[in-house]
Order: structure tokens, then C-alpha cells, then sequence
């Protein structure tokens, strides 16, 4: 069978919560089961299984023994798990593998194996309590809170997580109660089983740790993929990029935090305005809209980062010291500190985090399927190496048009204009996987280039709006606002600098060929 499930990691507290959660008394369909569970991995020595994506494990669960092989599954960016598993009984906890096979598993098992001996590898110890859960007009839910280690050798690692795994109806009710135990955050999605966990420690490589910034993942794109999976995966990963760095920026002050996140919601506004007129583009608005706001939000904490971390620190390398930088400096850390609070009591708000939740069920639940458009089925099945010239090339497009006659263009138009260079690098990046040979690259390097000139123009205008703006930081402050001055100064002078090389760059990307041709 498929076994469909959520991971969300737990600290104590939130373990503590959960149990006490009044909409387990209102969803309880049996009482609540508490169990002590010893799970015991095999593999061979080299991990074969492993390799082939398999787990074979054995569980003692009171007196008796069950063996579970699981195959298929995916890495899980996203915290959800959808793989086949067949169980059975192993009397005594012995292997199980010349039972009837009418699933094709066990023979998968002995072909990955061959010839090398099985033996356990790891174990896991675990108290469960489980809840079943009915979700009228949805579906049943087994919700499982696992609290215990892993074990492998003498190294071990903690097991702190809540498993909501779906065991009949839709597919929705694994979100729907997801949304309903953690309306506030921050939601940490486990990206990988205790499986991984195990093998990681194996390897010597100890637990990952819990706040890790994560970029831009990179998508492995097939020409004859329908333009309904790839842009599946693509979300995939933005929704990764998006969840990790909001958990990173709640416990981290990193400014690489906020800076990935942003990034990752860029991405997806991008992605979805690629392939909304394949999905369906009322299907998608809500979900660009809810990633503007949240974009909108960090935006400001990424605005003083960088206003206090690079910006004033160029300036001072053109003089800017002594207590003009040290009175704007405090007070751009006082205000770093303040907004830092309200993002991240913001991300952890029943928006943001059902945010999180509407954007999982939308892309596992392919929530952009509309019954009424009797097209849509057509246009999901298109191959993507058919399509992906054309959505690049409009792209390309819209960045020729904004910029053209680029010599002309006044502030906000070159701010339109890095906007579209944005979306251009994004589907890019979505789609240079299709593409073979230096072409890619070439372009790449050019577009990198024009967007990083923009470096400037857009400090400038940050800096122009945060430092006069009516929340600009030590307004009354006199020697404060001699280094705003100084500041303000030093980046009107590197924008005069870095116009002529925009003007140079804007022409070599344009005389870049278009790889997709």
C-alpha cells in the first residue's frame, strides 16, 4: 500500500501542547494507545538497500514482531512522505523475505542485496502515542507523537516529531488537521525520516543541525516531463527554501536567514506566474498574493540588515567614522532589533503559518485542478521541453521592452526593470537543467552581472526611503544624521559610477544568445 504522511519536528514544549490539544477530544475515534516501540534497521554492509531507496525494518510492538520494507519514496523537501510499504509478521524478528510477493517487494529486496549478508545497521526507541482521528467529510487521520532516539553504535540523536499520516479518505484531511494542531508557529517540516537520521549517524555525520539556511535547490528537469510535474517539483522547492529559513530566521539573527527567504518567495511568485497559464491562473493567485504579503514582511528585516551590515559599513571605508557611524549605527542596530521581534512574531502568526500549510496541501494535493476547465487536462500534459523556450523567451521579452532605451529611464522604471531581471534569472534557473553545453552558463554570467550593478541603484533608493521615511531611525539625533548624510552621498556618487557599466552590461545581455533557440 502507499503509506501518504506529514513530519513536523517538535521541541518539548510543543510536544507538551500537542497532547493536551483540545481538537484530539473532539477527533478521537478510539481512546489513546501509548506504546514503547524498538525499531531495528537492516541493511548490508555497503547499504545496498539504501542506495536503491529501500528500508527494511524490524519492529517489536508488545510481545510480537512485524518487518515493514519500504520503496519508492522521494526525498522529502517538504516534510510529506509518500511511499509503497508492505508489512508482515516476522515471528521471533526474523527477516521475512520468501513470503508471497504479489507486490514484487521482497524480490526487490533479494536484487539490491545479491549476494551480501543483511544485519542490522541501527534502531530507533521510541514512546508513541497514537490518536486516531476522524475529520468529518475528509477523512481519518493517524496522528502518532514519537519521543525517543536513535541509535547507531555509540552515537544517538533525539526523536522529537508529530507523524499525521492519512489512513482513508482525501488527502486534504492530512492538512486540514496539520492547519488545525499548529494554527501558530514556527512549523518546523521534518525533511527527513529516522531512516536518514539512522544512516547519518552510520556515516559518523551526526544529527543535522536544526537551523540551516537553505538556498535554492537545484530541480532535475526531464524533456519529456509534463509540465504538471515539473512545476510540482519546482514548487517543491521553493515551499523547502521558503519553511526552513522562516524556522532559521526565528531563532537565528543571521542576515543570510531573511535574505534566502525572501529569495524563496521570489522564486515562487516566479513559478507560479510561470506556469499559471498551464495551471490555471485564478488557481494561482491566491498563493502569489499570500507570498507578496509575507514577502512584503521580511522584506523589511532584510532592508535593515543590509542597510546596517553593508551599506553603512561601505560608507565607512570612505571615511565614514567616530560618532557620527557610532550614533547611526546604534540606532540602525536598536531598529534591526525591533523589526527583527515583529517579523518573527509575525512568522509565527496564524497567517504565516497557515500560509505554509494552504501552500503544502496546494502543491501535494494539486490544488490548482479546476473540474469546469475541460482544457486544463491537455495543458498540465504537455512536455516541458516543448514549452520551456517559449515561457524563457517571454521572459527575455518583457526585459527587453522595460528596458529599452535603458539611457532614459528614471529611477522607478530601472527599479521595474531589475524587478523583471529578477523573474528573468529565476525561470533561468528553473530551466537551464534542459539545457546542455556553456549556453546556460553564458547567459547566466551575463544576467548575474546586469543584476548585480543594479547593487547600487537599489541601496540608494532603500537607503533614501529608510533613512527620511517617517520610522527613519535617530531622526533627532544630529550626529546621527551627519553620517545618513555621509551615507547618502557615498551612494549617489557609486550610482553615477555604475552607470555607464549598466549601460555596458544591458548591452552585452542583450547581444547574449538566447540558449533556448
Amino acid at each position: 500500500m502507499t503509506e501518504t504522511e506529514l513530519k513536523i519536528s517538535l521541541d518539548a514544549g510543543q510536544m507538551a501542547r500537542l497532547r493536551r490539544h483540545p481538537a484530539l477530544t473532539a477527533l478521537r475515534e478510539v481512546p489513546r494507545r501509548t506504546e514503547k516501540l524498538l525499531s531495528i534497521y537492516c541493511d548490508t554492509g555497503d547499504h545496498r538497500l539504501a542506495r536503491a531507496g529501500m528500508t527494511l525494518r524490524l519492529r517489536r510492538i508488545g510481545r510480537s514482531w512485524v518487518q515493514t520494507v519500504k520503496a519508492g519514496g522521494q526525498p522529502a523537501p517538504t516534510g510529506f512522505f509518500a511511499h509503497q510499504e508492505v508489512e508482515c509478521p516476522a515471528p521471533g524478528g526474523r527477516l521475512v523475505l520468501n513470503d508471497a510477493d504479489p507486490t514484487g517487494v521482497y524480490a526487490a529486496v533479494r536484487k539490491a542485496v545479491g549476494d551480501a549478508p543483511l544485519a542490522p545497521v541501527f534502531e530507533t526507541r521510541v514512546e508513541r502515542v497514537t490518536e486516531r482521528l476522524h475529520l468529518a467529510g475528509l477523512g481519518v487521520i493517524e496522528l502518532a507523537l514519537d519521543k525517543g532516539w536513535v541509535v547507531a553504535g555509540e552515537a544517538k540523536a533525539p526523536i522529537l516529531e508529530a507523524e499525521l499520516e492519512l489512513v482513508g479518505g482525501d488527502v486534504r484531511a492530512v492538512f486540514a488537521l496539520a492547519s488545525r494542531l499548529f494554527s501558530t508557529g514556527p512549523v518546523r517540516f521534518a525533511t527527513a525520516n529516522n531512516a536518514a537520521l539512522g544512516y547519518r549517524l552510520v556515516r559518523g555525520e551526526g544529527a543535522p543541525p536544526e537551523a540551516v539556511v537553505r538556498g535554492a535547490g537545484s530541480v532535475a528537469i526531464e524533456a519529456e516531463a509534463t509540465v504538471e510535474r515539473v512545476a510540482r517539483d519546482v514548487f517543491r522547492d521553493c515551499f523547502a527554501q521558503i519553511a526552513q529559513n522562516a524556522a532559521v530566521v526565528a531563532v537565528s539573527d543571521a542576515p543570510e536567514g531573511p535574505h534566502q527567504l525572501r529569495v524563496g518567495l521570489r522564486r515562487l511568485r516566479t513559478a507560479l506566474a510561470v506556469f499559471g497559464p498551464s495551471l490555471g491562473r485564478e488557481a494561482v493567485k491566491g498563493m502569489s498574493d499570500a507570498a507578496r504579503e509575507m514577502g512584503r514582511v521580511v522584506g523589511r528585516l532584510r532592508d535593515v540588515d543590509v542597510l546596517t551590515s553593508e551599506v553603512v559599513a561601505e560608507a565607512a571605508a570612505f571615511g565614514l567614522d567616530g560618532p557620527a557611524r557610532t550614533a547611526l549605527v546604534g540606532a540602525l542596530e536598536t531598529r534591526r532589533v525591533a523589526v527583527r521581534g515583529e517579523v518573527r512574531t509575525w512568522l509565527a502568526g496564524e497567517a504565516a503559518t497557515q500560509f505554509l500549510f494552504d501552500l503544502l496541501e496546494f502543491i501535494e494535493a494539486r490544488g490548482w485542478l479546476a473540474p469546469a476547465d475541460y482544457e486544463q487536462t491537455g495543458r498540465l500534459a504537455v512536455p516541458i521541453g516543448g514549452l520551456a523556450p517559449r515561457l524563457l523567451e517571454h521572459r527575455r521579452a518583457r526585459v527587453a521592452k522595460v528596458g529599452r532605451r535603458i539611457e532614459t529611464l528614471d529611477v522607478e522604471a530601472l527599479h521595474a526593470l531589475r524587478k523583471e531581471l529578477k523573474k528573468l534569472r529565476y525561470t533561468v534557473d528553473m530551466f537551464a537543467p534542459l539545457y546542455g553545453g556553456k549556453g546556460p552558463a553564458a547567459f547566466l554570467g551575463a544576467l548575474k552581472e546586469m543584476q548585480d550593478t543594479f547593487g547600487s541603484l537599489n541601496d540608494a533608493a532603500m537607503a533614501a526611503e529608510a533613512l527620511h521615511g517617517p520610522e527613519a531611525p535617530a531622526r533627532g539625533d544630529a550626529d546621527a544624521q551627519r553620517a545618513v548624510g555621509w551615507v547618502l552621498g557615498t551612494l549617489a556618487v557609486r550610482v553615477t559610477d555604475d552607470r555607464p557599466r549598466l549601460y555596458r552590461r544591458w548591452t552585452r545581455l542583450m547581444a547574449t544568445p538566447a540558449f533556448w533557440e
